[in-house]
């Protein structure tokens, strides 16, 4: 049988099919195109226009950036000056093109400035004292870094101790404590308050590029568009419109560095995305660095003379090829090592020899998709040191897992998805027991597949080029705004075809009822395409993106397969139960006889039953029966999250509508306090027949509580049995027993009510979702 990787589940809106196709009328687009926005938070016309039509009104001030009046005044006292400035970048796709951006503007403005790139071998990553010493004894008078500097602390307060002044510009996590530098531009600068946090290193030297110049660089915006999808920046909010913009730009570029690139990677202007800046430009650009220098890749960038970019063009090209191949050959050795070894451990920790170290990163990020677990890629190096990379999963930690065991590596440093480390080769061993041991201590079990969010079942007939022109609309895709995925219905007679060199890609062709249509999935594992080779495809269900297949002249529509499984067998989920989110919505109680309305609360159905109309189904919650139907409506909030979790469990519908009514908000209200019991005691204990038909709230008022926690108290009491009540009236009855109040079931079950109130009545669409596990 064919066995998914992902647990599947439904996008959800807090919009229904009738706000949904209002909102489509309106605004002259598709139901679905309007559901997917829907489903990513934007709900009203204005929001969605917006979004659909970025006009550069998410564009900032420069100036609100946290020190950037101060950097434009010395560098400008240092362009006047003739100072010679110093650009330090660093060696990714980011730093690459930040590096370009603020060098063609100090140019550009008659700067004596120069560039330094350092190696990723030789230096590291980030500020690097020796070669800060090499850049003073060639006459720096001025430092500005891109794309790093915020964790050089000492390194910079060497040179301003030198008197060198060193102007930060970056975007990467701000350390407890900030380099003495004489400006720090960071859209995070914790003095700061700059609308939009999520600028990619080179849209920081941009927005620092469009201060100095007090305009805005169309011609820059190219290099902001590679940069920042390069870096899995947020496509969203500043990013989305000068991604947006400088896609555009990179179409009709005049840099003849891109020109050639492009030339050489077979790519037409016109059909540029931010997908040709993912898989065609920025892995070329980042192969500089991994294999060479990336110096390389800002002459690329920059030159003017067409010969050079042609030569410059051509050799990334072939560095990535030669990338590429190092990674196949390197992943395919790393997985026989891991197969040796066996597959017992919680953390893959891999060990090789005469392995590039330039490419470890990309190898274990292969081996953790193919595993789901982390994976750390150790290769030994001529200084006798094991250097490598690592990359995890959800729910597991790399940072916070091996931070405390710095004494263990000669180096390490990364964040919580990805590590950079060396270690001597007596402590490998040392270094797998600790990667297990802290994998244990975070809970993690590996057993837990990656969730993949779906936005809607498609019948494969209705897939065509006008239907992917119209989703194209969401574009640029990317981090935080992803191509929708989709569930793909009608797959008749599919065929296996296994491509690529080495049999790492593979295509399904099917009929759909009106023609033939393929899914395609590249560098696929060997496991999942001898699965497909072993099993009949028939019933299997497709989940995959919408894309174009353009060849030898002809474009027609395509799937890229994100999963796969086989829906004839136990694998059959409810994927077809949908959660439609109305709790923050004000509307009239109005009863539709085609839903039914389900009750947590009996009361309270009672009281709906004596005024709506026989023909509508009201239906109790609590009994322990499947429930069928089109449509439940959850009236009000569930008394415990075990409760809605059993009801989950009952239900045969097809969707499901939060309403979460509560008549009693408990949620905001903090349990009665040890105190606030001493009081109640110490007043029941001395007090006879206290009519609480008539005095509670005199009571209420006499203790100083609120009724309602009162009444709570007093039914604790009476279960403890510290009071009795006979017709309404209530009687101290003293004990010397010591009795625990909050072992009392009406206590417990007072304290599973507020967690359900706080989850049902405040959470976000999403929290809810993930707390509850509902995989749909």
């Amino acid at each position: 049988m064919i066995t998914s990787n992902y647990d599947w589940k439904l996008a959800v809106s807090k919009l229904d099919d009738g706000q949904i196709n209002e909102l489509a009328q309106t605004l002259h687009h598709s139901p679905l195109l309007i559901k997917i926005l829907a489903q990513r938070g934007l709900e009203n016309a204005n929001q969605i226009k917006d979004f659909l039509e970025p006009q550069g009104q998410h564009v900032h001030d420069p100036y609100l950036l946290y020190d950037m009046e101060k950097a434009i005044d010395r560098i400008q006292q240092a362009i006047i000056e003739n100072q010679k400035i110093f650009i330090y970048g660093d060696y990714d796709a980011d730093g690459i093109t930040s590096t370009a951006v603020m060098y063609e503007t100090l140019l550009q403005l008659g700067a004596n400035v120069h560039y330094f790139v350092p190696d990723r071998f030789k230096d590291g990553y980030g500020p690097n004292l020796s070669e800060y010493q090499n850049l003073e004894k060639q006459g720096m008078q001025l430092l500005v870094t891109v794309d790093n500097g915020v964790s050089g602390y000492d390194e910079v307060q060497y040179l301003m101790d030198k008197g060198i002044d060193v102007i930060i510009t970056d975007h990467h996590e701000l350390p407890a404590k900030l380099p003495p530098a004489y400006a720090i531009v960071h859209p995070m600068h914790p003095k700061g308050n700059y609308p939009f946090k999520g600028l990619a290193g080179v849209g920081v030297a941009f927005k620092v590029a469009c201060a100095l110049l007090d305009d805005i660089p169309q011609e820059e915006l190219d290099l902001v568009a590679i940069g920042t999808v390069a870096d899995v920046m947020s496509l969203t909010d500043e990013n989305r419109d000068l991604v947006s913009f400088g896609i555009e730009e990179l179409k009709t570029t005049m840099r003849p560095g891109l020109s050639a690139l492009l030339e050489v990677t077979k790519t037409k202007p016109d059909e540029i995305d931010s997908d040709t800046i993912g898989f065609t430009i920025a892995p070329r650009l980042n192969s500089l660095g991994r294999l060479e220098n990336a110096s390389l890749g800002v002459k690329l960038l920059t030159t003017l003379d067409e010969t050079e970019a042609a030569q410059l063009a051509q050799h990334t090209h072939d560095l990535n090829q030669q990338r590429q191949t190092l990674v196949a050959t390197i992943t395919k050795e790393a997985e026989q090592i891991l197969n040796q070894t066996g597959q017992s451990h919680l953390v893959n920790v891999i060990a090789g020899k005469n392995w590039h170290e330039g490419v470890l990163g990309i190898v274990a990020s292969r081996i953790t998709e193919e595993t789901k677990r982390p994976t750390i890629v150790l290769t030994l190096t001529e200084d006798n040191l094991y250097k490598g990379s690592g990359r995890s999963v959800e729910g597991f930690n790399l940072f916070e897992a091996f931070d405390s065991h710095r004494k263990l590596f000669e180096s390490f440093g990364g964040h919580a998805q990805a590590c950079g480390l060396s270690i001597k080769p007596d402590n490998l061993a040392g270094f797998q027991v600790i990667a297990d041991q802290e994998a244990e201590n975070q809970h993690f079990k590996g057993d837990k597949r990656p969730v993949l969010e779906i936005n809607e079942e498609l019948p494969a007939a209705s897939i065509s080029l006008d239907l992917i022109n119209e989703l194209n609309l969401l574009a640029p895709f990317g981090c935080d705004n992803p191509r929708p995925v989709f569930k793909i219905t009608g797959i008749q007679n599919p065929q296996l075809k296994v491509m690529g060199d080495q049999g790492q890609h593979f295509r399904i062709d099917f009929q759909t009822g009106h023609g033939s249509l393929a899914g395609v999935k590249f560098n696929a594992s060997p496991a999942e395409i001898h699965q497909l080779q072993a099993e009949h495809l028939d019933g299997i269900a497709i989940v995959g993106e919408l894309t174009v297949n353009r060849w030898q002249g002809r474009t027609t529509p395509q799937i890229q397969i994100c999963d796969l499984k086989d829906e004839t067998g136990n694998e059959v989920n409810d994927f077809k139960l949908k959660v439609i989110d109305q709790r923050f919505i004000s509307s009239p109680n109005k009863f539709n006889s085609e839903f039914v309305y389900g009750f947590f609360n009996v009361k309270l159905l009672k009281q709906v039953a004596a005024q709506v109309a026989s023909n509508i189904k009201l239906i109790s919650l609590n009994d322990q029966v499947p429930i069928t139907g089109d449509t439940l409506v959850i009236v009000d909030c569930p008394p415990s999250i075990a409760a809605f979790e059993s009801l989950i469990d009952r239900l045969q519908v097809k969707q499901i509508v939060l309403k979460c009514y509560t008549q009693h908000n408990i949620a905001s209200k903090p349990l009665p306090s040890r105190q606030d019991f001493g009081k109640l005691y110490r007043f029941t204990s001395t007090h006879h027949d206290v009519d609480l038909r008539k005095d509670l709230e005199k009571l209420a008022n006499y203790l100083n509580f609120d009724k309602e926690s009162l009444v709570f108290m007093i039914q604790v009491f009476s279960e403890a049995k510290f009071v009795k009540i006979k017709n309404g009236l209530l009687t101290g009855t003293p004990s010397n027993q010591r009795i625990e109040l909050t072992k009392t079931k009406r206590y417990q079950a007072r304290v599973a009510q507020i967690q359900a109130q706080q989850l049902f009545l405040n959470a976000k669409t999403a929290d809810l979702l993930k707390r509850l596990d509902l995989t749909i």
